[in-house]
């Protein structure tokens, strides 16, 4: 697959299902809604909302699944950017999605950052992290260059 089938499919594709989730079914409230607003594309989220007025999602499609949505799009655009490998020198980029996301709730548990803790978005940070790993390093297992600095 080419780079920018691997941008498309795997960072453009869920931060957009993300974003179509919180678009649909989060309240308006939310900075999202005010970002929207200050780019005039009120029109077209209203218009959104509007179709999908009488769809209910889960619980956790509604909450959890936009965290692992932008949590394995974040870490494989960073796998992306740093060719699919895991070296000494990139781990912290690419854990940093995942690293955040937990950090931000953990915020939320003692009420430095505002929202609701849930033990739920963790595991979806973690499950976001981690599936984007795994399908980058499989991918690539056997053309990784085996060097000194390699994790794997």
């Amino acid at each position: 697959m080419t780079q920018i089938k691997n941008i498309i499919v795997y960072v453009l594709l869920p931060i957009s299902i993300g974003g179509l989730i919180y678009i649909i079914s989060r309240p308006k409230t939310l900075k999202l809604f005010r970002w929207v607003k200050n780019l005039n594309l009120d029109n077209w989220t209203n218009n959104i909302r509007k179709e999908f007025i009488h769809v209910e999602f889960p619980y956790w499609i509604k909450y959890n699944l936009p965290d692992f949505l932008w949590v394995f799009s974040f870490t494989s655009l960073m796998l992306i950017i740093w060719n699919k490998g895991l070296f000494k020198e990139n781990i912290f980029y690419i854990i940093f999605p995942t690293l955040v996301g937990v950090l931000s709730e953990l915020g939320q548990l003692l009420n430095t950052i505002s929202g609701t803790f849930d033990y739920m978005d963790i595991l979806f940070y973690l499950l976001g992290g981690l599936l984007s790993l795994s399908i980058f390093i499989n991918s690539k297992s056997n053309k990784i260059e085996k060097t000194n600095t390699s994790l794997i």
